[in-house]
Parts: structure tokens; C-alpha cells; sequence
């Protein structure tokens, strides 16, 4: 179940982060006046260039949620401890 959840994650940044890339290409054609699929392979190159980021960019947000949530529970045992410490009266 886990393996289908992150396959569908894996396919839908990498169908949304191509689709960007060959959209931008689209996009620098019409802007240059030029025929929209002018080019072919720079189609290509810019939906697996949108994919590769797409996919990475993703990874990386995974990595820092991560280290986020671990920050979060060193500062939580943190916190708790200085409320002890001000209950007991301690300095």
C-alpha cells in the first residue's frame, strides 16, 4: 500500500514537473513568434529537464519535512525540560 501511494506521488510530479517543461518551450516559441512545436528535441529535452526537477524538488521537500520534525521534537524536549525546571524552582 505504502509502494502504491509513493508510486502515485512519483507519477504525478513527474507527468506535472514535464508537462511544465514542455509547456515552457511552448511558451519561448510563441514568445519568439516562431512555430509553437518548432524543434522538436528541445520539447524533449525541456519535459525531462521539468520532470528531473520536478522529481527532485520533491525529494528535497521530503528531506527537509524531516529535518524539520526533528528540530521540532529537540525544541519540544527542550521547552519541556525548562517547564520542569521553572516548576521545581531550579536556576
Amino acid at each position: 500500500r505504502a509502494f502504491r501511494a509513493s508510486f502515485a506521488m512519483l507519477t504525478s510530479t513527474t507527468l506535472i514537473g514535464g508537462t511544465l517543461g514542455f509547456a515552457m518551450q511552448m511558451y519561448i516559441n510563441a514568445l519568439r513568434k516562431l512555430p509553437v512545436l518548432r524543434n522538436p528535441w528541445q520539447h524533449l529535452f525541456w519535459t525531462g529537464a521539468g520532470a528531473g526537477f520536478a522529481n527532485w524538488n520533491s525529494e528535497w521537500e521530503a528531506k527537509l519535512r524531516k529535518e524539520v520534525d526533528a528540530m521540532n521534537a529537540e525544541r519540544q524536549t527542550t521547552n519541556a525540560r525548562f517547564m520542569e525546571s521553572i516548576v521545581k524552582g531550579d536556576k
